[in-house]
């Protein structure tokens, strides 16, 4: 199912096989929230080679439905995507206000913020969601604690994690659908550790970090995921959940993560963030009103083919919708292009240098 097939340091590249095919790691997902990203959908993802994407279960149990889903087919059909696609299982709602009506041992009782019913949502039930579904890979249920929780709270969220995980893997019949467990502890290097501990004796295929990129400070995010990363087992793919800073990408990469997904490219192509070879620029900026050269010389994306600096700068100055799909295209791109640089230079054991000529162009503008 999985098999690491290079290494550079504990960087490593593999192919994880799913039911739709063969992903090399690590790589990167678009986030499909509803079966379609934001100004940005399945016919961009065909053209860009998008090899994997994510959807929101509960999000799409609520809307269009499962009846609507399984009537196509499956996500896939649904979609019309041929490509790998992964579940959450909706833990994450559990931090949005609009979504959280009242939590219990068993389950979270949801509000659809469209017409205000209720819905129970028990392991069993996420399960059922994401088999119906048809993912290749699904998220177990887990609890979400917000950033800025009191540490008790993490260790109720890790409690019911724990325990949601178990029910999972026991509710979890369809033999063809990976099943990932998901570990939690907050910014607590006692709860990180005893969370991804607890989880990688479980039999999941994969095994994932969430709880990070949700608002901390950068230093508790590699916090949690140092802390978690040693108690995780090699042999299977490690996902850190939610990340998709350029940067932090190369540097997870570089600890031994195989699998990203995160709407952070896709949210500052939106704010006129675009990523270029020779690092980030503001597409709206003076500068660029008369600049006629693409986005980037080097990026072969359909942005970067038809259109100049100065055109979506016109496009991003009236926040029209097609300067922000072309936008997207770009940024999506770009993550495509870096994922398979990362994986030549893990191949070739140079990914100290590529790391070094990387941060070069983009760190000196990071944000702290």
């Amino acid at each position: 199912m999985f098999k690491i097939t290079a290494k550079d340091g504990k960087a490593r590249v593999g192919k994880l096989k799913t039911r739709h095919g063969t992903i090399e790691t690590p790589f990167f997902m678009p986030v499909a929230t509803r079966a379609v990203g934001k100004f940005i959908g399945p016919e961009d993802y065909k053209k860009l080679k998008i090899k994997a994407s994510i959807s929101n279960s509960f999000i799409l149990y609520l809307k269009p439905g499962l009846k609507v889903v399984e009537n196509a087919g499956g996500i896939h059909k649904f979609m019309n995507c041929k490509h790998i696609m992964f579940t959450d299982s909706g833990g994450f709602q559990v931090s949005k206000e609009s979504f959280l009506k009242e939590q219990s041992k068993k389950g979270i009782f949801f509000q659809n913020p469209m017409d205000n019913s209720s819905h129970f949502i028990t392991p069993k039930k996420s399960m059922e969601i994401q088999q119906t579904i048809k993912a290749d890979v699904a998220m177990a249920f887990d609890d979400m604690a917000p950033y800025g929780s009191t540490k008790e709270r993490f260790e109720l969220a890790l409690e019911r994690t724990h325990r949601w995980a178990e029910e999972s893997l026991k509710h979890h019949t369809d033999k063809k659908q990976l099943l990932f467990g998901i570990s939690q502890g907050g910014f607590y290097k006692d709860l990180r550790k005893k969370s991804a501990k607890f989880i990688d004796a479980l039999p999941f295929d994969g095994n994932a970090i969430g709880g990070v990129a949700i608002g901390e400070p950068l230093d508790k995010m590699y916090l949690a995921v140092k802390s978690a990363l040693p108690e995780l087992n090699p042999d299977k793919p490690r996902y850190v959940m939610g990340v998709g800073s350029p940067v932090d990408i190369v540097e997870l990469v570089s600890l031994g993560v195989d699998c990203f997904d995160s709407i952070y490219p896709t949210k500052n192509a939106r704010h006129n963030t675009l990523y270029t070879s020779e690092g980030p620029i503001n597409i709206d900026k003076a500068i660029y009103e008369l600049d006629l050269n693409p986005v980037d010389k080097k990026c072969n994306c359909y942005t970067c083919k038809n259109h100049t600096r100065s055109y979506i700068r016109h496009l991003a100055k009236y926040k029209e919708a097609e300067g922000m799909r072309l936008k997207s295209i770009h940024n999506i791109a770009f993550m495509m292009k870096l994922m398979e640089d990362l994986k030549c230079a893990i191949k070739k054991g140079e990914l100290k240098q590529f790391k070094k000529e990387f941060y070069k162009k983009f760190k000196k503008k990071r944000k702290k």
